[in-house]
């Protein structure tokens, strides 16, 4: 692993304006705003030459990774992609690979700061490693299912338990990996042959989605136990399909799922702890959840939230488009507007407050106003991207937080 060299955005963006010019005398920019009161931004320091550093998770402290692109993708120079550890008090460290791969990413990090995610082979069209970091310079692979071939781990609990997916030839079969590494089948429900486990809480519960070999289209939501028993999540009456994506440590599971033909709308769906459904309607989609209950995403253009039984709870709205991405135990909710097409990756980072009230979070600089939101702590730190111009306009981003 090369060592770092520090750097602030503007040290990649190499714009010569004045404002951006000012900040980057500092490694660590810092913005003053209303938060309410104030915050600072922070970047990781980088090597020179990162294209972009793409958020991928974080734990209730704030610690987050990111997978980071190195080259200058605009002239077509691709070098390589790691895995980045960012913890909250501390340098970001470059994730060490497994021995022979030449790229990582991650995928989970739970609040031990163990993170998962996968190490790739070099060679096109080839299937990365699914590994394990107990500490940046640790990784352990983690095994696929006998028979199979390759794995992709997902996320990973606070008591080390990973969950995500194990492939052969032809099919593929959820997998959990306890803290011991060995992997454990997840089954599918009875009569399926296929299954992939996508969230894992602290105490081990996991969840996901089953279907039929062959059968994508008719997937069924699904919760595996701590010991691995499977038990199929109640969807609506008509639904044709159903997922479960995330599972709370107070085992409220949220997702989607399908009506009618499989081109209808998808909607959102919340699960309470007794595992009664409540449906959040066409064209809802549900991002996050908090411990007690309340969920947040979108319905059509706007964000929005929801209590746990499906009843909705009113956030401020916007003239723009929004999306609510994250939410703390205290019912602090983050996300963004975007400005409506042609425009590309033109976002603001918002924060709405308990009471529904809403807040742009602060600007790193006036001439790069863009920034997304996606995780809040229960201490109110925040973190996202910055998002800068990238290849034909689109976005480009840069990992931030904003301290309170």
């Amino acid at each position: 692993m090369s060592k770092r060299t520090s750097r602030t955005v503007s040290v990649v963006l190499a714009v010569a304006v004045s404002t951006a010019a000012a900040l980057a005398t500092s490694s660590v920019p810092a913005a003053a705003a209303p938060y309410p009161g104030s915050a600072s931004i922070q970047f990781p320091s980088l090597e020179p030459g990162v294209y972009s550093s793409e958020f991928k998770a974080a734990n209730a402290n704030g610690d987050s990774v990111s997978e980071v692109i190195v080259g200058d993708l605009s002239r077509g120079e691709y070098i390589r992609t790691f895995a980045m550890l960012w913890p909250v008090d501390g340098r970001a460290s470059e994730l060490t690979l497994l021995p022979g791969d030449v790229g990582g990413s991650p995928t989970g990090i739970n609040n031990a700061r163990t993170v998962v995610g996968t190490s790739t082979s070099p060679g096109a069209g080839t299937q990365g490693h699914a590994v394990r970091w107990s500490s940046p310079s640790t990784p352990s692979e983690l095994l696929p299912l006998p028979g199979d071939t390759a794995a992709t781990p997902a996320a990973i609990s606070d008591n080390g338990t990973a969950v995500g997916s194990s492939r052969g030839a032809a099919s593929v079969h959820a997998v959990a990996w306890p803290a011991s590494g060995a992997p454990v089948a997840l089954p599918p429900l009875p009569g399926d042959t296929e299954s992939v486990a996508v969230a894992v809480n602290s105490s081990g519960a996991a969840v996901g989605y089953s279907y039929p070999a062959g059968g994508i289209g008719s997937e069924r939501a699904v919760v595996w136990g701590p010991d691995g028993t499977v038990t199929a999540l109640a969807a609506p009456a008509g639904y044709v399909t159903s997922s479960a994506t995330r599972i709370t440590d107070s085992g409220i599971i949220i997702g989607t799922g399908r009506p009618g033909a499989p081109t209808g709308a998808d909607h959102a769906l919340v699960w309470n702890a007794a595992g009664a459904v409540a449906d959040l309607g066409a064209g809802s989609r549900a991002r996050a959840v908090n411990n007690g209950g309340t969920v947040v995403g979108n319905l059509g253009g706007q964000a929005a939230r929801w209590s746990a039984d499906g009843t909705p709870l009113p956030l401020a709205p916007s003239t723009l488009t929004s999306v609510a991405t994250g939410i703390n135990d205290q019912g602090a909710i983050v996300g963004y507007t975007s400005d409506p097409p042609p425009a590309r990756a033109q976002f603001y980072a918002q924060r709405w407050e308990p009471d529904g009230s809403v807040t742009a979070l602060p600007e790193w600089a006036s001439v790069y106003p863009y920034s997304t939101a996606y995780f809040i702590t229960d201490s109110g730190i925040v973190v996202g991207e910055l998002m800068l111009r990238g290849l034909a306009g689109y976005g480009r981003p840069e990992v931030l937080r904003w301290h309170p």
